[in-house]
This record gives structure tokens, C-alpha cells and sequence, in this order.
């Protein structure tokens, strides 16, 4: 099976992804954290996190092709986020879920967790980005019939039940 997981930064993407991964035996592979990763070595791509930009679509598109190479079953969490990143990586997708929080929550979040990219300018600028270029491959999914909205809003555990429903609907 191969899932992606979409939502703004600080709905809880990650932490829902390593649920299902370890739920449906995934590979996860979080886009965000390969780059924070490549950050520490590139400054090039420091620069665009540290900016609350989004990384160039090669650079991201390289480290995902290289991560979902071998894999037939994989959870891809935050990618892709754009039209653009998504006609590169040609993955076929058999299910998109979107966490959905509200953007107070969100600010909220992030604010609290202490990222050094996640200033309330950064956090804001981001959400914008968000806005404009992930909308349309949330509609290129849902057009597809294969986007399930969740409701990110409540604890961890109650968000983490509604996607067990609803993957158990999805698979029967």
C-alpha cells in the first residue's frame, strides 16, 4: 500500500505517519525531516528552511525518488506539495490523507514545540505557502477519489482512532 500524509506544518503529520506506518508495516519517509537533514551539510537549503520557503523542487524531488526507490509499501509524509513536485515524482498514490487544524491551533503548536525555523513570521509566511501551493494537490486527489479529510484538531490518541476507522473503511 502506498500513502501520503498532507497537512500544514504542525498538524501532526509525522506523529500520525509513525502510527500508520507501524499500524499497516509502512516504510515512513517524512520529506521535512530528509531536508532538515541535508540542511546540516547544505546551507543552500538551511537558508530556504531558516526563510520559511519551500526548498527547490529538485532537491526534494531527489531525496524522495532516492527514498521510494526500492519500496512497494510506503507512508510519504509531506510530499508532495506542490503541482510541480507532484508531475516530478509520478507516484501513484492508493490513498491521501489530509490532517486538517485550524490555523490558531496551528501557530499554537508550533510555537510551543521551539523548532529555530518556527518564528511566528516563519509560521505565518509557511501557512501562506501552504494556501497557495498545496490547495491544488489537495483538489488533484480528492478529484481522484482518493483524499480522506481528518480532523486534526483534538489529542494525538483521538486523531489517531479516526484515522484507524477510517483506513479500515477505506481497505474493506
Amino acid at each position: 500500500m502506498r500513502i501520503i500524509i498532507l497537512g500544514p506544518t504542525g498538524t501532526g503529520k509525522s506523529t500520525q505517519a509513525e502510527f500508520i506506518s507501524k499500524m499497516l508495516k509502512l516504510k515512513h519517509i517524512e520529506a521535512g525531516a530528509l531536508l532538515r537533514r541535508l540542511a546540516k551539510k547544505n546551507k543552500l537549503v538551511r537558508n530556504f528552511i531558516d526563510q520559511g520557503r519551500l526548498v527547490p523542487k529538485e532537491i526534494v524531488v531527489k531525496l524522495v525518488k532516492k527514498e521510494i526507490k526500492n519500496s512497494k509499501n510506503f507512508l510519504l509524509d509531506g510530499f508532495p506539495r506542490t503541482l510541480s513536485q507532484l508531475k516530478s515524482i509520478d507516484i501513484k498514490p492508493d490513498l491521501v490523507l489530509f490532517l486538517k487544524v485550524d490555523k490558531y491551533n496551528l501557530i499554537k503548536r508550533l510555537l510551543l514545540r521551539k523548532r529555530e525555523d518556527d518564528s511566528k513570521e516563519n509560521i505565518e509566511k509557511r501557512y501562506r505557502i501552504y494556501l497557495k501551493q498545496t490547495l491544488p494537490v489537495l483538489n488533484y486527489y480528492r478529484k481522484k477519489g482518493i483524499l480522506i479529510e481528518i480532523n486534526g484538531n483534538p489529542s494525538i490518541k483521538e486523531v489517531s482512532e479516526d484515522i484507524k476507522n477510517k483506513l479500515i473503511i477505506f481497505q474493506n
